[in-house]
C-alpha cells in the first residue's frame, strides 16, 4: 500500500526529531558537564596548563556545535506544518501550502541568509583547532598541517558570502510578489507586479526569468533539468521610496504542474535580478503554476527594456551584413570562471604541497599523488582556456555566408552560399545550476544540404537562439521551420 504525502511528512519530522536529539543530548552534556566547569575556573583565575586549556576549547566546540546543529533538526521535527498535501487533490491545490494561500507571495532570503550565517559560525567553530594547531605542528617539521589550513580558507569564503547577503539584505529588504492570475496558469500566464522597498537607480533593468525544474534522483543523486525556461528584461517603475516592476509570462499547455519536493517532482520558480553598484539584487521565489488557463487582468503591462539583451540578435544579424560580427552567447560568462579558478587551484596547490612535503621530506609516493593530482589541475585549466578562446565571428553577403571559428591555436574560415543552407537550429548543451539559479545552454546551429552541421554560437539563451533564428532566416530567404 503507498505510504500517504501526509504520512511520508510526518516520518519525516520523527526521523529529523530523533537524529536530532543523538546531537543535541551529547552537545548539552558535553557543554555543561565538562565546558562550563572548566571555564568557569578558568575566569575565577585558575592557571590553567596546556593541554587543559585544548581540552576546554575542543569541548565549547564541540558542546556547541553539536547543541546548534541538534536543536536545530529537533526544531524542524517538532515544529507544527503549515502545508496540507492533502489538498493536492482538491480542486483548488494550490492551498496546500500556506504560502500560496495569498496571491502575495515573499521571498526567503532572509531565511536562506540565516542558514548561511548559521553554517558559516560552524564551519568555522570547527576549523578553529586546525587553525590553533598550525604554528606548533609547524615547528614540529609537520608539513603536512597545511592541508589542515584549507578549512580556515573556506572558512573565509564563507564570512565574505554572509557578508555579501547581509548587505543585500540591508540594501533591498524583503522582496514580494502579487500574482494575476493567482495561481499562475499552466495554457494560460504567470503574471503579477514584483515590489521593493527600496528605489532602484534609474534607468535600472531588471532581468526576470520564470523557470520549471524537473527534480529526480539518478543513481541515488539528486539532478535537475530545465524542463521549460523563458526570460525578459523589463524596466521597473520607481518612486522615491520604492521599485514596482510588472511581468508576464505566456506558458504553453502541456507543462507540468507545481508539486511538493519529493525524489520526483517539478517545481516553477520566478527568478529576479539587477546589476547595479555595489550588492547586486539577486532574487527567487518558488511560484504555484497549476493547468487553469487563466490570462492576466492586471492594468499595467511590463515594460520591456528597449536595449535588452534579447535585440542582439537584430541587431547583430543587420551589422553582420556590412562587417564580422561576433556571436557571443548570453550565458557564455557561466560557469567560465568557475573551470579557471578549480583547475588553477588544484594546480597551484598540487605544486606547492609536491615541493614542500614529496621534495623536501623526500616522501616519493606522496610526491607522486601530488603530481597525478596537479595533472587533473592542469588539464581542467586547458579544457577551461580553449572554451574562453573559443569565438565565432558571423559576416552575411549576399549570397555567402562567412564564419569564422577562432580558437587558442588560431582560427579558420567558413563560407556557405545561401542556397546550400536548409536550416538554423538550435542544441541543447544542458543545464546548470549557480547560485540558485537554473541556466539553460543552447548551441546556434547551421544545416546544410549535404547534411553537415556547424556551429554558430554557443551557449546561448533561448530566446536569443530563437532571436538569430528568426533574424538569420529573414536573411538567407528562409521560411520559419523549414
Amino acid at each position: 500500500m503507498p505510504i500517504s504525502k501526509s504520512r511520508k511528512a510526518r516520518n519525516s519530522r520523527i526521523f529529523f526529531a530523533i537524529f536530532g536529539s543523538c546531537f543535541l543530548l551529547p552537545g548539552l552534556g558535553i557543554f555543561t558537564f565538562k565546558a562550563l566547569p572548566e571555564l568557569k575556573r578558568w575566569l575565577s583565575g585558575a592557571q590553567l596548563y596546556s593541554a587543559e586549556k585544548e581540552s576546554l576549547m575542543a569541548a565549547l566546540i564541540i558542546g556547541i556545535v553539536f547543541s546548534l546543529v541538534g536543536g536545530g533538526l529537533v526544531y524542524l521535527g517538532l515544529k507544527k506544518p503549515t502545508d496540507d498535501p492533502a489538498l493536492l487533490d482538491s480542486g483548488t491545490p494550490w492551498m496546500a501550502r500556506k504560502a500560496w494561500a495569498s496571491p502575495v507571495i515573499k521571498d526567503s532570503f532572509a531565511l536562506s541568509g540565516g542558514f548561511i550565517w548559521a553554517f558559516t559560525i560552524i564551519w568555522n567553530l570547527m576549523s578553529t583547532p586546525a587553525l590553533l594547531a598550525i604554528p606548533k605542528e609547524l615547528a614540529k617539521g609537520n608539513q603536512l598541517i597545511w592541508f589542515a589550513a584549507l578549512f580556515p580558507i573556506v572558512g573565509l569564503f564563507f564570512i565574505g558570502l554572509s557578508i555579501r547577503k547581509t548587505l543585500e539584505w540591508r540594501r533591498f529588504g524583503q522582496m514580494r510578489i502579487t500574482l494575476d492570475p493567482h495561481p499562475g496558469a499552466i495554457g494560460g500566464q504567470v503574471g503579477g507586479t514584483i515590489y521593493l522597498k527600496t528605489p532602484l537607480p534609474p534607468g535600472t533593468d531588471m532581468d526576470v526569468s520564470l523557470d520549471c525544474v524537473h527534480h529526480y534522483q539518478r543513481s541515488k543523486s539528486p539532478s535537475q533539468s530545465i524542463v521549460w525556461q523563458h526570460r525578459t528584461t523589463i524596466e521597473p517603475m520607481h518612486s522615491s521610496r520604492s521599485t514596482m516592476a510588472p511581468f508576464v509570462f505566456d506558458v504553453p499547455a502541456g507543462l507540468p504542474h507545481s508539486q511538493f519536493p519529493d525524489t520526483d517532482y517539478y517545481n516553477w520558480t520566478l527568478h529576479v535580478s539587477a546589476r547595479l553598484p555595489g550588492a547586486d539584487l539577486s532574487r527567487q521565489i518558488e511560484v504555484p503554476v497549476f493547468a487553469t488557463g487563466a490570462t492576466t487582468s492586471s492594468a499595467h503591462s511590463p515594460k520591456i527594456a528597449p536595449c535588452s539583451s534579447f535585440d542582439k540578435p537584430q541587431r547583430q544579424c543587420r551589422a553582420a551584413m556590412h562587417n564580422p560580427v561576433e556571436i557571443v552567447g548570453e550565458h557564455r560568462g557561466q560557469g567560465r570562471w568557475v573551470g579557471l579558478t578549480v583547475g588553477l587551484f588544484f594546480t597551484l596547490f598540487s605544486a606547492g604541497m609536491a615541493y614542500f612535503i614529496g621534495y623536501l621530506e623526500e616522501q616519493t609516493a606522496f610526491l607522486g599523488f601530488c603530481l597525478g593530482f596537479g595533472a587533473i589541475g592542469v588539464l581542467i585549466l586547458v579544457i577551461s582556456l580553449l572554451a574562453a578562446s573559443r569565438k565565432y565571428k558571423l559576416k552575411l553577403a549576399n549570397p555567402i555566408l562567412a564564419l569564422e571559428q577562432h580558437t587558442l591555436f588560431g582560427a579558420k574560415s567558413l563560407t556557405t552560399p545561401f542556397n546550400d543552407i536548409v536550416a538554423f537550429d538550435t542544441k541543447s548543451r544542458g543545464s546548470v545550476q549557480m547560485g540558485g539559479r537554473h541556466y539553460q545552454f543552447f548551441d546556434l546551429m547551421m544545416k546544410l544540404k549535404n547534411g553537415e552541421e556547424t556551429r554558430l554560437g554557443e551557449k546561448l539563451s533561448r530566446q536569443q537562439a530563437e532571436g538569430f533564428i528568426r533574424e538569420l532566416n529573414e536573411i538567407v530567404g528562409l521560411s520559419p521551420g523549414q
